[in-house]
């Protein structure tokens, strides 16, 4: 090989690895066939009772929405909810009232890019959701100093909450209640994403690209598409279809699954159901409560009668009030 052609390798490797990367950035992302287990049941999710939103200004000047669940006569205690991918706070109605009737206030959030709460499906940057959270909390020990503080999240929002139990912001609850949670995809509680289980759509090219330029110190493109979900058409204008990859990594758990658990010390209650379409609910026990997490199968309960069936809302209510 001559002078010259040692001196342009590289640079032609250089080259080859940005055409790759670009071709990996530009890979279309395809949603996904409707899935309608997930619709069905959150259309079977009772509306009555759900107050309007409220609003609180987040630290980046971006106003977000919950809906307050006040319990009669106040109560010493508040359950932070968080809902699963693609929904919002609508999807927490049931809970909320259950746990306000039985004395637990309730706060169901529409985490940013969901809902009311900043523009759908899309972020500032990765970790935003928790610097959200933190002025959530301390929003409402304004009005609220005493209260003892659960945070609940149902499927990415329960994963999301495990890794909050794992991090300083985790310090501020007693307790963690996870909703049949989607604990990532290391996790051994999975059902393969196919078929009748499929709800997501990746686009894995994409993501291992952004990941390798994230671990360069680079965060151009974390704002495009990363995953899309199996709503049904009639079903978009009122749920988030397609996630950035930087809210595909927020608003989930750890890559280590496992950290929230040792952090948190036993004080994480898993809740499945049975009947659970889109995780292996069976596997959850031996997954995590070796380190102290309690776990409850319920009969007869999928991935979204978790939120709204009396068996499901009646577990939640004993957990968060143990």
């Amino acid at each position: 090989m001559s002078v010259s052609s040692l001196v342009l390798a590289p640079f032609s490797l250089l080259g080859v690895a940005a055409i790759a990367l670009t071709a990996a950035l530009a890979m279309p992302l395809k949603p996904p066939q409707p899935l309608a287990s997930i619709h069905a049941g959150a259309i079977s999710i009772d509306p009555q009772g759900k107050p309007e939103l409220s609003r609180f200004q987040a630290r980046d000047g971006t106003w977000l929405a919950y809906r307050d669940y006040p319990a009669p006569g106040g109560g010493d205690r508040l359950a932070i909810l968080a809902h699963g991918s693609s929904a919002s706070s609508d999807e927490m109605n049931a809970v909320a009232k259950a746990l306000a009737a039985s004395g637990v206030s309730a706060i169901a959030i529409d985490a940013r890019g969901h809902g009311a709460s900043g523009s759908r499906g899309d972020i500032g940057y990765v970790g935003q959701l928790d610097d959200d959270l933190a002025d959530l909390v301390a929003e409402l020990r304004k009005s609220r100093p005493g209260a003892k503080l659960e945070l609940i999240g149902h499927s990415s929002g329960g994963g999301f909450v495990a890794r909050i139990a794992g991090e300083p912001l985790g310090r501020e609850f007693e307790r963690f209640i996870l909703l049949s949670p989607y604990l990532g995809y290391r996790a051994p509680t999975n059902r393969p994403n196919e078929g009748t289980g499929q709800w997501v759509s990746v686009d894995m090219p994409r993501i291992i690209a952004l990941l390798l330029l994230q671990k360069l110190g680079v965060d151009w493109g974390q704002e495009l598409p990363a995953i899309a979900f199996a709503n049904l058409p009639q079903a978009r204008m009122h749920v988030t279809p397609v996630y950035s990859f930087r809210l595909m990594q927020s608003y989930a758990n750890a890559e280590d699954w496992q950290a929230g658990f040792r952090a948190a010390g036993g004080k994480i209650a898993v809740i499945a159901g049975e009947a659970d379409e889109l995780m292996n609910a069976p596997a959850y026990a031996a997954a995590v409560e070796p380190f102290g997490a309690s776990v409850q199968l319920l009969p007869d309960v999928d991935h979204m009668g978790i939120v709204y069936k009396p068996a499901a809302l009646d577990a939640i209510v004993a957990a968060a009030k143990l």
